[in-house]
C-alpha cells in the first residue's frame, strides 16, 4: 500500500525532475521471483529502480538505517529489511531466499554501500550465494546519472544472468564467476567508456 503510493508520487515528481529514461524493459522477466541488482552511487538509486519496475522491490538495507525507530517503521512499510554488512547475516539470507521462493522481487546493491569507484574488488558475493541457494536468476541493472535536476538519468536493464548455467559448478567457482558477470553487467557501459579513453 505505502509502496504503491510512494511509487505514484515518485513517478509524478522524480521521473520528470531527473528525466529518468528506462532502457531494456523487454529484459524484465515475466515471472517474478528474481534478484534485481544494480550499481549504487546515490540515495536516489532505489527510487529510480522503484519507478522503473512495476512489481514491488524488496530491498536489503544496511542495519544502521534501522537504528532510528521512526525510519525503521517507514522502511519496513516499504518492504526494506535489514542486513549486517560486517558478517554473513544468516537471518537476512534466509529472508532473501524466502522472498524469492514466494516469487517476490529482491533488490540488492552488490557492493553493499554507495561507491563512486568502479572496481571488481568492491563486489560482495552475497548476490551469487542467494541466487545459487534459491535457484533464481539475477537481473543486472546499470544506473547512469549525474543526480542533478533536469539532467538525464538512465536505468539500463540488461539481460538476465541465468542461474542454471552455474548450478553444476563447485560452489566457490560458481559464486566467483557469477559475481564477475554481475560486475561486468552493472557497469557495462561505464567499463566500455573507460576502455575508449
Amino acid at each position: 500500500m505505502f509502496y504503491r503510493i510512494f511509487r505514484i508520487i515518485a513517478k509524478i515528481i522524480i521521473w520528470p525532475l531527473y528525466r529518468v529514461h528506462v532502457v531494456g524493459i523487454e529484459n524484465i522477466p515475466k515471472d517474478e521471483g528474481y534478484i534485481l541488482c544494480a550499481n549504487h552511487k546515490s540515495g536516489f538509486d532505489p527510487i529510480f529502480l522503484a519507478i522503473a519496475f512495476p512489481p514491488q522491490i524488496n530491498f536489503m538495507g544496511k542495519k544502521e538505517l534501522f537504528e532510528n525507530k521512526f525510519l525503521a517503521v517507514l522502511l519496513k512499510a516499504f518492504g526494506v529489511f535489514p542486513v549486517d554488512r560486517e558478517r554473513r547475516d544468516l537471518a537476512s539470507l534466509k529472508n532473501s531466499i524466502k522472498l524469492l521462493k514466494e516469487e517476490k522481487t529482491l533488490g540488492i546493491f552488490p557492493e553493499g554501500t554507495r561507491t563512486n569507484n568502479i572496481a571488481r574488488e568492491n563486489m560482495k558475493d552475497g548476490v551469487a550465494y542467494i541466487a545459487l541457494k534459491a535457484k533464481k536468476d539475477i537481473l543486472p541493472v546499470e544506473i547512469i546519472s549525474t543526480y542533478k535536476p533536469f539532467r538525464k538519468s538512465y536505468v539500463y536493464i540488461n539481460e538476465v544472468i541465468n542461474v542454471d548455467k552455474y548450478l553444476n559448478m563447485k560452489s566457490k567457482e560458481a559464486m566467483a564467476k557469477m559475481t564477475d558477470q554481475v560486475y561486468l553487467d552493472i557497469y557495462k557501459r561505464q567499463l566500455e567508456e573507460k576502455k575508449e579513453i
